[in-house]
């Protein structure tokens, strides 16, 4: 039996997390609309380019991280004792080194690590090899930051099942909290249907995304006057502009980053948003913030057919094959050609995101979760 909460809990959230991240922002988001107190015991350390400093000057990011990581010990150890302490994104160094003070202060820790490190460095962002040193390093920090948790938040049962398998910890301390909106922003829904022939995505050029897959079905639909708009910048964008220089492909606007304030204006002059369509392990067991903000705001949703989107969101949004361009843009040409279709699409996606994945019942899941690990 589920503990029940009586009272609002003492929340702090510890490390060097980045405050600004959508899956943060959120989290702590859903805790304030609960009634809890949050707060911070932060110190800044990554900035904004975090994985590059994995191959930058180690000497001097280990110094700095030494001064960060003292002034948590410290604080740690002598602040008032929470209820609960979460360790956020990015936060696998912060559980390693931070996490025993709090256990033997018999505080629970809940830890959302958002990506196995592993993945994200050897497989996605293929900065390191599986073999090498930073690639053994990774997937040893990742056991040992999930295991040190007393409870580890996952974004879909696909992802929970993953860390469960890479890091050996029992199912029964992985939680699922989806990724949500955060609905501050991207809310409410729209009430036209948009420029159908105007199709949106906006995401940080990792393979993951398979932006290359966007351009390439971009190309097929030049004739119907239809334009892509791709907003952001990251690892892959330089191979993208390639590809849109070297074969002329005139449809596709590449937009870099916007603030996030400005993200709900794109998605209302949008007619379709796009997800994901990546071809990766990881990539079919994830579904990005992006579905669900542009759900939240009820637009008609097209994204690769993975596991977790057919557990989740099946026949409230669109899927592809994963890396079929071709296929793409004839989903995309069936949508621009049938309004009814998209403006039911667009009422059962906002309908679905209302239903199980809006603030409301995320909150709910939430603290559900926190009274369990409090009550063991």
């Amino acid at each position: 039996m589920v503990p029940q909460r009586s009272r609002a809990l003492r929340v702090l959230f510890v490390g060097t997390f980045d405050r600004d991240h959508s899956r943060n922002r959120t989290i702590r988001g859903l805790l304030e609309r609960s009634g809890h107190d949050v707060r911070d015991c932060r110190v800044e350390l990554w900035g904004p380019v975090r994985y590059s400093k994995l191959g930058g000057d180690r000497l001097a990011t280990a110094w700095r991280a030494a001064v960060a990581y003292g002034r948590l010990v410290v604080r740690s150890a002598v602040a008032r004792r929470p209820d609960v302490v979460m360790m956020m994104y990015p936060g696998h160094l912060d559980v390693l080194l931070l996490a025993p003070i709090w256990r033997l202060r018999r505080v629970p820790v809940v830890f959302d690590p958002l990506i196995s490190l592993r993945d994200t460095i050897v497989v996605d962002r293929q900065m390191h090899g599986a073999d090498s040193m930073i690639g053994r390093l990774s997937l040893l920090v990742d056991r040992w930051s999930f295991r040190l948790a007393n409870l580890v938040l996952a974004d879909t049962p696909q992802v929970a099942e993953h860390y469960c398998e890479l890091t050996g910890i029992s199912p029964r301390r992985v939680a699922v909290l989806w990724p949500g909106a955060n609905e501050a922003v991207f809310t409410p829904p729209v009430d036209d249907a948009g420029d159908a022939c105007r199709i949106l995505f906006y995401g940080s050029f990792i393979a993951l995304h398979g932006v290359e897959t966007i351009v390439r079905a971009a190309r097929l639909l030049e004739d119907r006057g239809v334009i892509v708009r791709v907003v952001g910048s990251g690892q892959e964008r330089d191979a993208v502009e390639a590809i849109v220089d070297r074969e002329g492909i005139t449809n596709v606007e590449l937009v870099g980053t916007v603030p996030l304030e400005q993200l709900p204006r794109e998605i209302r002059a949008a007619g379709i948003c796009l997800g994901i369509f990546g071809t990766s392990a990881k990539a079919d067991r994830v579904i990005p913030f992006k579905v669900f903000e542009y759900l939240a705001m009820g637009r008609p949703v097209v994204t690769g057919d993975t596991a977790a989107v057919r557990a989740a969101l099946d026949g409230a949004v669109v899927t592809t094959p994963p890396g079929d361009p071709v296929a793409l843009a004839d989903a995309l040409r069936d949508l621009i050609d049938d309004p009814q279709r998209r403006a039911a699409l667009a009422r059962a996606g906002h309908e679905r995101y209302a239903a199980a994945f809006d603030e409301r019942a995320l909150a709910a899941l939430l603290d559900a979760e926190l009274a369990r690990v409090i009550g063991h």
